[in-house]
């Protein structure tokens, strides 16, 4: 399904740290000859070297925590490490030609499905974190000292110095094509999860480092379907045909209509106050909607939890295999 372009989303976020945080790039000697760990650096616009988050240390993150979401519902997910991966496998079904379809719907587990694997692409990427222009961390210098278990007192040869950033914040962008809804909803649960201060990004986790929020600055979709109504989410199983949603097992009813509120409107209290701001383009390649409010687009996302439970329901490995017993029957 990766040779056309059914449906897009492009999530903008902000990654504010709410401590310090480190993606550790390795060592190197000060002055005294202390070995100092920086967070990863890369040259930005007019500064040589300026600390970022990987996309790939970002998406690792969110996979971790996607796999732990999607165990939790109770899907299964593999383990990448194993001999059993769903990259073992479809490397050794890739050689009796199995299909694209079959190894998406029989062989790809609920994670491989959006992340990929070695052996199929996923359907999420996504881009460096970089600093803000106007406001951007900073580096801080910090140090360990071990205790001495015996005698309580610091071992001073042992001293490890840190330069973990602090404040500000960095700008991303996640992107997701040819999604199913559910896959939408669960990549919401995850970024939710992460504003929360439940997924820690970087080092040094167990001391506090690597908690953040989550800022949704703008959303923007585009569904390769015209006629579509204009006030609805659409996957990629609502896109294609009879045919390939059956092929790829995608679900039937992979759309949900939304009731989108005007550009403002009052509050109880009376004030005018901003509400979801968005613009819709509709033409005869699809139709193409911008949501550039926070709340709104984590609204939005809150709604397709239908969707994800629609999904769960029907593959679960206890529901699967009682389907799949029923059908033959």
């Amino acid at each position: 399904m990766h040779s056309r372009l059914g449906n897009r989303a492009v999530l903008d976020l902000s990654i504010r740290p709410q401590g310090p945080l480190l993606v550790r790039a390795g060592h190197t000697a000060s002055e005294d000859s202390i070995p100092i760990e920086h967070n990863v650096q890369t040259p930005h616009g007019a500064s040589p070297s300026v600390p970022y988050i990987p996309g790939s240390s970002l998406k690792g993150v969110m996979r971790s925590h996607f796999e732990r979401v999607a165990r939790s519902c109770g899907l299964a997910v593999c383990d990448p490490f194993s001999a059993s991966s769903c990259a073992r496998r479809a490397l050794a079904k890739r050689s009796e030609q199995i299909s694209d379809a079959k190894l998406y719907s029989e062989v790809l587990c609920a994670a491989c499905k959006v992340f990929g694997c070695e052996a199929a692409a996923g359907r999420v990427s996504a881009s460096d974190a970089m600093p803000s222009e106007t406001n951007p961390p900073k580096r801080q210098l910090r140090a360990t000292l071990p205790v001495d278990r015996f005698l309580g007192s610091g071992r001073s040869a042992t001293v490890r110095d840190f330069e973990p950033v602090v404040g500000g914040e960095f700008k991303t962008r996640i992107v997701l094509e040819n999604f199913e809804l559910w896959q939408l909803a669960m990549i919401g649960i995850v970024l939710m999860d992460m504003d929360d201060g439940r997924v820690q990004i970087g080092g040094f986790r167990s001391k506090g480092y690597g908690l953040v929020s989550v800022g949704l600055d703008r959303c923007e979709f585009f569904f390769a379907k015209p006629n579509l109504p204009t006030n609805g989410v659409y996957g990629i199983g609502s896109l294609v045909s009879d045919h390939q949603r059956r092929e790829f097992g995608y679900m039937s009813d992979d759309w949900l209509l939304l009731r989108l509120p005007q550009m403002s409107e009052h509050s109880p209290e009376g004030n005018h106050r901003p509400s979801v701001q968005y613009d819709v383009i509709a033409d005869l390649f699809g139709l193409k909607y911008v949501l550039s409010s926070h709340d709104a687009i984590k609204s939005l996302l809150s709604m397709l939890t239908k969707n994800l439970l629609d999904y769960v329901s029907h593959h679960r490995p206890g529901e699967r295999a009682s389907d799949e017993t029923q059908g033959s029957s």
